[in-house]
């Protein structure tokens, strides 16, 4: 199934209660603008595309979100399959789920406009998965809770960068020889981390930054829970002024 450059009060009417779905080697191509919009997504297959073009088999252009008040749901099952794409959404749920391996995920929120108020809700299940994520990138993104589940997972890699104000971050990770490398910046972070595995490198870096308007005092913190064999796990906590 193929969705292009529709128009955005169609787009809005077309999906706020409906579902699109999709099957094997399947394309979606999704350029949506508009506000107080549910979006449910069922992508099932091998090597299914989720961006805005395609070009020699990978997805060459991004697709885009941009609106408020958005609920988006993606389940994606399958292996091979891309997503990529940024996200501009103020005061809105994401809920993603993905099953497979071999899988290629690259997300920027707040790429080229405010992304406020987000609940970001992840659940991924399986190995060698690739995932790429930048929060607030290229404008305000502040106000996040975000929970990231991983289960059953092995030799995946999570690369993921928060430069945004007052966010909380819970991660629950099950598997051997992840590589997980997260950068959280700007005041007011929560980091919570649940790992079960062996072999895993964790890399954390966690800066305070610059106090919001009238507040004096900045809080970066990190609660984590280990049960693991031959990890490196690596902290670096600090304020911007040190």
């Amino acid at each position: 199934m193929k969705v292009k450059k529709l128009n955005s009060l169609l787009f809005v009417l077309l999906l706020s209660a409906g579902t699109v779905f999709a099957n094997s080697d399947n394309e979606i191509f999704l350029e949506q603008e508009g506000d107080t919009l549910v979006l449910t997504i069922d992508q099932v297959g091998y090597g299914n595309k989720f961006c805005g073009t395609i070009s020699s088999g990978a997805c060459a252009t991004d697709m885009t979100i941009t609106g408020s008040n958005i609920t988006f749901n993606l389940d994606q099952l399958g292996n091979g399959n891309q997503l990529f794409g940024p996200i501009v959404l103020d005061q809105s749920n994401i809920d993603m789920k993905f099953t497979g391996d071999s899988n290629i995920f690259d997300w920027n929120i707040g790429y080229g406009g405010s992304a406020d108020s987000l609940d970001l809700d992840l659940d991924i299940t399986g190995d060698s998965n690739e995932w790429d994520f930048d929060l607030g990138y290229n404008a305000s993104a502040e106000s996040l809770n975000y929970d990231l589940t991983i289960t059953s997972g092995n030799t995946n890699i999570f690369t993921q960068v928060f430069d945004s104000d007052n966010n909380k971050w819970e991660l629950e990770l099950a598997g051997d020889g992840n590589d997980f490398n997260t950068t959280q910046k700007d005041a007011d972070q929560i980091l919570i981390i649940d790992y079960e595995g062996d072999d895993g490198n964790i890399d954390i870096i966690q800066q305070s930054g610059t106090c919001p308007q009238g507040t004096t005092t900045c809080s970066g913190i990190i609660n984590m829970e280990i049960d693991s064999d031959d990890a490196v796990i690596t902290i670096n906590q600090k304020d911007t002024s040190d």
